[in-house]
């Protein structure tokens, strides 16, 4: 409605100009002054969003500069876990390995008590089934023969207790006869295979007690030792989520330069589309306070040869090409209904 009134209330004299044709100019008037303030209100917009780009521009290098050294920190850091991690780990493996050691010596020196042990009480065994017997003479003449097996058996546990050979061959003879029979070498023989015997036990008894002793000892290594296994192992574990999370602080750290530089990368192009959209907005400006001041000519009856310089002006914004590289006219909301009305406007006049 206002676009078909102003042309007929501009074509009436300034002083003949009725009330309504008055209010429609106003109402133009009106609207221009919105659009205008709308104009510079892009315009200041865009040169804020190209300050901004700029700060953040700057920004990005100096962040990038301290990411980048962030980054080498935490790669330095992460060697440093790496390093620590190894050397945790080798501790580890050469107490598992100290500690296997000491438990398979243990468990031999126990099985060496234990084989010590039986020897001896199978040795004692065997002495107090054949010793007595043969000693008392309690084999009648008939059984001669199982008084011979006796004999061999004393023997070999003759041969048991390291007895010398001598003793061996004199035992054999000097267990044949009765007690009362026996000559005065003959006991001495007796007593010193019984002595032989005992000797050989008491050797056992105390070969037991150095294996027992021996055993307890290695005992002790392995506890000490499997203290040692499980401090290596919790030193192990700190130093493997030490190292996690230096790992996990170096991956942010590269993912933060890849984003800066990514950020930078686009930098170029936005710089462009803004300078591009406030050269449009300074354009349509233009343009619009062009178009203005032909309104203003028509409204306020300027002579002609003002009319004529307007009319110059208007058709040399409007015929100029625009430059090369220069993006195209952005329309401002108001200021394209204001400039095809005052078109219209100047088609009437």
């Amino acid at each position: 409605m206002l676009a078909a009134a102003l042309p007929l209330a501009l074509q009436t004299n300034k002083e003949d100009r009725h009330a309504f044709e008055n209010s429609v100019i106003k109402a133009l008037e009106d609207a221009c002054s919105d659009a205008e303030k709308e104009c510079k209100s892009a315009i200041e917009a865009a040169k804020a969003a190209c300050s901004k780009h700029e700060e953040e521009k700057a920004g990005s290098a100096a962040n990038l500069e301290l990411a980048e050294k962030s980054a080498a920190k935490a790669l330095e850091q992460k060697n440093a876990a790496q390093g620590f991690h190894d050397q945790k780990q080798a501790e580890k493996e050469k107490a598992e390995t100290a500690l296997e050691g000491a438990e398979q010596a243990s468990e031999a020196s126990k099985a060496e008590v234990q084989e010590v042990s039986g020897k001896k009480e199978a040795f004692e065994a065997e002495v107090e089934q054949v010793l007595p017997a043969l000693k008392e003479g309690n084999f009648a003449p008939k059984d001669w023969r199982l008084r011979q097996k006796a004999i061999a058996r004393l023997s070999h546990l003759l041969e048991q207790s390291d007895a010398p050979e001598s003793m061996v061959a004199g035992a054999q003879l000097a267990f044949k006869d009765k007690p009362e029979s026996r000559g005065q070498f003959a006991v001495k023989t007796v007593e010193a295979t019984e002595a032989c015997l005992k000797t050989y036990s008491q050797a056992l008894a105390q070969a037991i007690i150095g294996a027992s002793e021996k055993s307890e000892e290695l005992r002790g290594d392995v506890v000490a030792k499997d203290e040692v296994a499980k401090a290596s192992q919790s030193e192990y574990e700190a130093a493997m989520d030490a190292l996690i999370t230096a790992d996990n602080e170096w991956a942010d750290a590269e993912s933060e330069v890849v984003g800066l530089k990514k950020s930078i990368q686009g930098f170029g192009p936005r710089e462009e589309d803004l300078a591009a959209e406030l050269r449009g907005r300074q354009t349509s400006f233009e343009r619009f306070q062009e178009l203005m001041r032909q309104f203003e000519s028509f409204r306020d009856q300027l002579p002609a040869p003002a009319l004529e310089v307007v009319a110059e002006g208007v058709e040399a914004t409007t015929s100029t090409p625009a430059a090369e590289g220069e993006e195209a006219e952005v329309p401002v909301e108001g200021a394209e209904a204001t400039t095809s009305t005052l078109a219209a406007g100047g088609e009437q006049a």
